[in-house]
C-alpha cells in the first residue's frame, strides 16, 4: 500500500504560478466568447430608423425662425444635352454668373437637379423648383437699326 500524499513536495511559487496561468486562461476564454459572440442585427427602440411618419414639423420651425430662407439664384444660360449631363449659367445672391453641372452644390442644401431646353430645376433643401430661361436678347433690337430707303440723309 502507499503513503498518503504529504504536501511537503509542493513549491509554492510553482503553484501560484499555475493558478495565475490558469486564471488568464480563463479570463482570455470569456473575452474571447464575449467579443466574438454573433451580434444581433436588431437596434434598440431608441435608435430605430423607423420610416418617415410624415409628421408635420412647421409649428416646430416656427419656433427657431421659421422656415429656411430660398436663396436667389438667377438663370442666365443654359447648354443642354440630350445625355442629361447638361451645365446651366447661374448667378448665386446676385453674383456674376457661373457655370455649373448637374448635381453640384451651389450653395450649402442647394443643388442644380436637372437642365432642359426650357431651364432648370434647382433642389433647395429637398423642395425642388423650376427656372425659365429668361427672354432671347437677341429678339430685342439692339445696335443697328435698319434704315427704309424713304429716309434721306443730308449732310451738312
Amino acid at each position: 500500500m502507499g503513503l498518503p500524499p504529504t504536501f511537503s513536495g509542493i513549491n509554492g511559487p510553482r503553484l501560484l504560478r499555475g493558478l495565475a496561468f490558469m486564471l488568464m486562461a480563463v479570463g482570455l476564454g470569456v473575452w474571447a466568447a464575449l467579443l466574438f459572440a454573433p451580434v444581433s442585427q436588431d437596434l434598440p427602440p431608441a435608435l430605430d430608423t423607423a420610416p418617415f411618419s410624415g409628421q408635420d414639423t412647421g409649428p416646430v420651425s416656427n419656433w427657431f425662425g421659421g422656415p429656411a430662407l430660398r436663396v436667389p439664384i438667377s438663370l442666365a444660360g443654359v447648354i443642354f444635352t440630350e445625355g442629361g449631363r447638361g451645365a446651366a449659367l447661374l448667378s448665386i445672391n446676385g453674383t456674376t454668373a457661373q457655370a455649373y453641372r448637374v448635381g453640384q452644390s451651389l450653395a450649402p442644401g442647394v443643388t442644380l437637379s436637372g437642365v432642359s431646353a426650357q431651364g432648370v430645376s434647382i433642389d433647395q433643401d429637398g423642395v425642388i423648383e423650376q427656372l425659365t430661361m429668361p427672354a432671347n436678347p437677341a429678339d430685342v433690337v439692339q445696335g443697328f437699326v435698319p434704315v427704309t430707303k424713304s429716309t434721306k440723309l443730308t449732310q451738312p
